[in-house]
């Protein structure tokens, strides 16, 4: 039986990004940062991202969650913390079946060696060692593989420097400064179609990476905006990507290219019917180029993620919830 799988990589928009996480060395609340082609880039965790879609589907309300997010007190509820109810074949939580979970509960007690100390003869017995005790896990791998945002543009240290508003307290330090960086942000993911348990939740995942709401990189002051200016999708029955991260920075031009992404098509490592293209890059002569090569092609990425439903709705019988509504 084939496995089907839906990869994708997003393009946010140009914005100003700061105060990811809130972290801070010093007075200076900084940015995550790796290191990508030989450069320095900020960076937003995938564990953030995935939060963000997981909360969206409590905001939305329209499939019942296990985690809910108090925002008010900054603490989690579950409806079935344990997993006790978790149950494939009978109705599951959208957030359980999409990203996994694992509950990892330790013994009662911990036994250790004993010695019997009943004898034969004068002779006493053989020490015997009982069991320990064993934990019990639960857990289920997660269909969904997000990958870590990185900036599309190297970091050029940018600083803001800043004084808090007020009375100043005598002996208090009231100056302060925030990394920032002016860039857009790229980051793939992957979905095990067939390890979804609720096919619907599909187009609940779509809805949510089309659409998402702020990602824990947001500090309160600031906002960033994650929904796909531009957006590559996959639908596909091959177990690796190919797509991952297919944006770079074109240092000349001030602006962005997909030309890996076109010589992986050309070369025909990627079949072009597999690709779905939507947003601004449609518009470039790279996206041009990528119609003529028969990719599938959107100006919009709303239209894009409907293409990918359709596709997958076409997969059979147990797949045709994904494109209802389209």
């Amino acid at each position: 039986m084939a496995t089907h799988y839906l990869y994708g990589t997003i393009l946010t928009n140009e914005a100003v990004a700061a105060n990811n996480r809130g972290d801070n060395i010093g007075n200076t609340t900084t940015l995550q940062k790796v290191f990508h082609q030989d450069d320095v880039h900020t960076s937003v965790s995938a564990e953030a991202i995935r939060f963000a879609l997981r909360y969206r589907f409590q905001l939305e309300a329209t499939v019942p969650v296990n985690r809910s997010y108090d925002s008010s007190t900054g603490k989690l509820k579950y409806q079935d913390e344990k997993r006790t109810q978790w149950n494939p074949q009978g109705d599951v939580f959208i957030d359980d079946d999409l990203m996994g979970f694992m509950d990892a509960e330790a013994a009662a007690k911990e036994n250790e060696e004993e010695v019997d100390t009943e004898e034969v003869s004068d002779e006493p017995k053989a020490k015997k060692k009982k069991d320990k005790p064993k934990g019990k896990t639960t857990k289920r791998q997660s269909p969904l593989a997000m990958g870590r945002a990185v900036s599309l543009r190297p970091y050029r240290a940018e600083l803001s420097f800043n004084c808090v508003s007020g009375e100043k307290a005598k002996g208090q330090l009231s100056l302060y400064s925030a990394e920032m960086h002016t860039t857009e942000y790229q980051y793939s993911f992957g979905l095990n179609l067939g390890d979804v348990v609720k096919k619907k939740h599909i187009s609940s995942l779509i809805e949510a990476i089309i659409d998402p709401p702020q990602v824990a990189g947001n500090h309160s002051r600031f906002a960033y905006d994650f929904s796909p200016a531009s957006i590559v999708l996959r639908v596909t029955h091959a177990h690796s990507s190919k797509i991952q991260n297919c944006f770079e920075h074109d240092e000349e031009e001030r602006t962005y290219t997909i030309a890996r992404l076109i010589d992986r098509i050309e070369s025909g490592d990627i079949p072009a019917s597999e690709i779905i293209i939507g947003g601004d890059v449609s518009k470039t002569e790279e996206g041009k180029k990528l119609k003529a090569l028969n990719v599938t092609v959107f100006s919009g990425v709303i239209a894009a993620a409907n293409e990918a439903r359709q596709r997958i709705a076409a997969f059979g019988q147990e797949y045709s919830v994904v494109g209802e509504g389209l």
